[in-house]
């Protein structure tokens, strides 16, 4: 399979979903122990092999350490990976990574999925972050960890739509936002359009404009949560 592989981009990635396949069917067998000795070469298939790890749980400890080591070329993809797998155990390693608005967006999504209060931290700094896109991310984030006000802040970017003219196209993020809410209050959600529109009838019909309203305010002052009564929900 090696001498089939060189030479070929492609089929060198072929190896690599052959044998994380095979590892698979057999855990800890031959093929395991292959991938872990290409993990240790630093080609241009190392970051496509990285990214197979993201549904397998086996490799949790390399990913670890890979993300340990932000000088590795392949840093970014253990890390989504390490979010999209749910490791928990992780969170200490990404938090050292962290440094407030000048966090990178890669680490923001895995916190976010990870659900650790301590991401907090990071999420709080990025409320006010110059990019649309890492706003509702940190919005995403605090509201995935129980917070009731920045739902208000995620609603109201449902009014935040893509704008095109004959010569320019500025991205929304009123889709991104409907994505979080359904995430975040276990709505469905389909990437498509008309989601934006599904998603504020479902907060309409949820919350009422004075509880969304309070929530903004509390929010604006850098408050997360309302006194007094909880989520009517």
């Amino acid at each position: 399979m090696r001498r089939a592989a060189r030479g070929s981009k492609q089929r060198a990635r072929r190896r690599v979903d052959v044998l994380l396949a095979l590892g698979d069917a057999e855990p800890g067998g031959p093929a395991d122990d292959e991938v872990r000795e290409l993990l240790g070469v630093r080609d241009e298939t190392r970051d496509w092999l990285v990214q197979g790890m993201k549904r397998r749980p086996r490799f949790i400890p390399e990913l670890r350490a890979i993300a340990g080591d932000a000088d590795d070329p392949a840093w970014a993809w253990a890390v989504d990976a390490l979010g999209e797998l749910g490791d928990r155990g992780s969170v200490e390693i990404l938090m050292a990574h962290t440094a407030g608005q000048d966090t990178p967006f890669v680490l923001l999504d895995a916190l976010r999925k990870l659900k650790d209060p301590i991401a907090a931290l990071v999420f709080e700094p990025n409320l006010t972050h110059p990019e649309p896109r890492t706003r509702v991310f940190a919005l995403w984030g605090l509201a995935a960890l129980g917070h009731a006000t920045p739902i208000a802040g995620l609603a109201a970017l449902l009014d935040d739509p893509d704008v095109r003219t004959p010569s320019s196209y500025e991205p929304g993020e009123s889709r991104r936002a409907a994505q979080a809410l359904c995430d975040v209050l276990g709505w469905p959600f389909e990437w498509a359009p008309e989601a934006v529109d599904a998603t504020r009838e479902r907060v309409r019909a949820r919350f009422s404009a004075e509880y969304l309203a309070a929530c903004a305010e509390a929010l604006a002052r850098g408050y997360f949560d309302l006194p007094g009564p909880d989520d009517p929900a």
